[in-house]
């Protein structure tokens, strides 16, 4: 009895936290910006909703409500047309590709996977030509309350870029001379849930 009070409890938790929440598990990110603001983003790797993966392990869910949950998810990721591979595994769990790429300049803000749905985000400023990368932070009680759930999240990002960076946390850089002299590559290693939140500025000036 315990036990499933305590499931239940951390399924309301989880769903007052992150209901509707996609959470990346395991991937693998590529971004590139050159100096002229020309911009590629790569995201390939598992997802996980958080809700269908709570609503699962608590019992509230199961059989073709599962079924049914999925094709919401799968109409919902479908529908950016930068979205590609959807395969559901289990337990909430998905695969998904998604890439886009443009011009920085004029859109001024690009969002993986959306807005209602940032999970790593690219701004411009007009004014200051600088550039901003930021990945998704979560508070360390969400964190905690999400590991204590059974989720977590590993994976890799790298930027590569012929820019001046005026500031960043990456784990590494490393020249890339086979797009040219003055680019670089910076890398983050994600090997849990509780690594600091990837961030990046850089200028065009």
């Amino acid at each position: 009895m315990r036990r499933r009070l305590n499931l239940a409890c951390l399924s309301l938790l989880l769903v007052a936290i992150l209901s509707g929440c996609y959470l990346p598990a395991r991937f693998d990110m590529e971004i590139e910006i050159d100096r002229r603001g020309y911009y590629k983003m790569i995201f390939a790797g598992y997802m996980v909703d958080v809700g269908l993966y709570s609503d699962l392990k608590s019992g509230k869910v199961k059989g073709q409500g599962e079924v049914d949950a999925v094709k919401l998810i799968q109409r919902d990721i479908e529908r950016d047309p930068s979205a590609s591979g959807f395969s559901y595994l289990r337990q909430g769990y998905f695969q998904m590709n998604w890439q886009r790429e443009g011009d920085l300049l004029r859109a001024r803000s690009v969002t993986f996977l959306r807005r209602n749905e940032n999970i790593f985000s690219i701004n411009y400023n007009k004014e200051t030509r600088q550039i901003n990368l930021l990945g998704r932070g979560l508070p360390k009680n969400q964190k905690d309350r999400l590991v204590q759930a059974g989720l977590n999240m590993t994976g890799e990002i790298r930027v590569i870029t012929d820019t001046k960076v005026l500031g960043h946390n990456a784990d590494e850089i490393k020249p890339f001379p086979a797009r040219g002299p003055r680019v670089s590559v910076y890398i983050w290693r994600i090997p849990n849930i509780y690594r600091p939140t990837p961030r990046m500025q850089i200028t065009l000036r």
